[in-house]
């Protein structure tokens, strides 16, 4: 099993030496710690676009599934408080907009007061300082939630300190279960130990966004994407002979009046990394990490990236801009493409232009991929067992399936409104849950590594691929070994 040995600030030492003398599951607030328990999940939320899940269809009559043998110890929760805590619940309960939504309110109002306990997701903070305040209150041993929702770049610190519950250990939770979000249990298990979860599906993420008018104008057909992934012939090949197309001086100042593409730098190199095969961090058969940007593959992923950039495809960033200028170039029109990821549907929602969404072009060793990435539900690891225990029957329960709506097969419902295209979310979309198309990394569990680490220096053509996966190398050897060491 690999080992966290990570070290806090001295001041969360500190903090963590003053805090032992009242353990979380100690004898001196035990009582406090049975009667505040903290939140459920909601669908990921990063710091930038729209990224709601969608509500799904349907209108059957609500009834209460029964828990399988219910211990007596479980059968009255003695009006527990679960809190799970997020950066962005709003303070009120927004009223149902579908039957759906009715229905699961109706069946978690039923389970609360069933089992005399209460459960709702309340905003703590603000999304920079959520990582902070867990680690914090976890060590001071007076946890601000039940339950943490955590972004991927949260994991790494407290997972290396040891400060998430093992979930494994808790009888009510079966990860075997359809239910649960089995991108987040593969992510979070580690040997026979798992530290964090999610329910339903893993959010679609990162692909390509093209404005159609600026297809048709370069003499392409609007659609032209769509097809090509429909024929498996999406491939980086075709996409740089697009981006020759779509780069156009139409006044022949010799200066670019609209640029192929305009991307986060994390988003499009992950992009390619992950459609040829690669990856950054990979795992061992024996559970093991190991540092795996030396590939072939990876390389020649960062290098195609490069060639695109040295051919002038993408778009420069304006003098003075602010760090996210490319969102607004492709919103305006200024760039036809941008690897992106799909939740960035509501930051297009007002555009006068069409657009559409496909996965990654292919890489010659890969095929169409998408990493998934969902935030995770994570317990502070200073509860008692008992403690833990109820918090993860009332969690169980609060998030099994909404009676009469356990079939999942109307998962796209909601995403056909934020499209403007049936295509992008009855191929692409689809697409991304076919086998093999959504894969996990495990670079957010290394504490002390980023994507940026490499990709920052490649993109902006200061370091050569090579040159920067050799500099990180050993930095990234040693921060390996410390994860992987018991």
């Amino acid at each position: 099993m690999r080992k966290k040995g990570q070290k806090l600030a001295a001041i969360m030492v500190s903090l963590a030496m003053a805090a032992s003398m009242t353990a979380c599951g100690g004898e001196s607030n035990e009582e406090e710690a049975s009667n505040k328990v903290t939140n459920t999940p909601k669908p990921t939320q990063s710091a930038e676009g729209d990224d709601s899940e969608p509500s799904q269809g349907a209108d059957p009559a609500v009834t209460t599934p029964e828990p399988t043998e219910v211990p007596e110890k479980y059968r009255d929760l003695g009006g527990m408080e679960i809190i799970i805590a997020d950066w962005w619940s709003n303070e009120t309960e927004e009223e149902p907009k579908t039957a759906q939504e009715e229905a699961t309110r109706e069946y978690r109002r039923e389970i609360q007061e069933k089992y005399n306990f209460t459960i709702k997701q309340v905003r703590i903070g603000e999304w920079g300082d959520h990582q902070e305040t867990f680690v914090l209150s976890t060590m001071a041993n007076t946890p601000d939630g039940s339950l943490f929702m955590m972004d991927q770049g949260f994991i790494a610190k407290p997972l290396a300190n040891n400060l998430f519950y093992d979930l494994a250990t808790l009888e009510s939770f079966d990860f075997s279960e359809s239910k649960w979000n089995y991108a987040v249990i593969d992510e979070m298990t580690q040997g026979d130990h798992i530290y964090g979860m999610a329910s339903g599906k893993p959010e679609p993420r990162g692909g390509v966004f093209w404005n159609k008018r600026l297809f048709e104008d370069a003499g392409l057909d609007p659609d032209l994407p769509y097809d090509l992934q429909a024929s498996g012939e999406w491939t980086w090949e075709k996409f740089e002979e697009l981006c020759g197309k779509l780069t156009r001086d139409t006044n022949n100042d010799s200066i670019p009046d609209t640029y192929a593409m305009a991307s986060f730098s994390v988003d499009m190199f992950k992009a390619l990394v992950a459609s040829n095969g690669a990856e950054f961090i990979g795992i061992n058969d024996d559970g093991t990490y190991y540092n795996a940007t030396g590939s072939p593959e990876f390389l020649e992923a960062l290098q195609f990236g490069v060639k695109l950039i040295e051919a002038g495809h993408e778009m420069p960033a304006p003098e003075g801009s602010d760090w996210d200028w490319f969102i607004p170039a492709f919103h305006d029109a200024k760039v036809a493409m941008t690897f992106a990821e799909q939740h960035k549907v509501g930051t297009w929602k007002d555009m006068d232009d069409d657009w559409g969404f496909v996965m990654a072009p292919a890489g010659p060793n890969g095929q169409s991929t998408t990493v998934f990435a969902d935030n995770v539900v994570v317990m502070p690891s200073c509860f008692d067992a008992e403690t833990a225990n109820k918090i993860a029957f009332a969690y169980n329960l609060y998030t099994n399936p909404t009676p009469g709506y356990e079939d999942d097969s109307d998962w796209k419902t909601g995403y056909y409104d934020r499209f403007r295209d049936e295509r992008a979310v009855d191929e692409t979309l689809e697409l991304m849950y076919e086998e093999g198309r959504g894969v996990v990394w495990y670079l957010p569990l290394i504490y002390g590594t980023d994507y940026g680490d490499i990709i920052y220096n490649v993109y902006g053509l200061y370091d050569t691929p090579a040159e920067k996966i050799e500099t990180v190398s050993a930095t990234w050897e040693s921060l390996i070994e410390d994860a992987n060491t018991k």
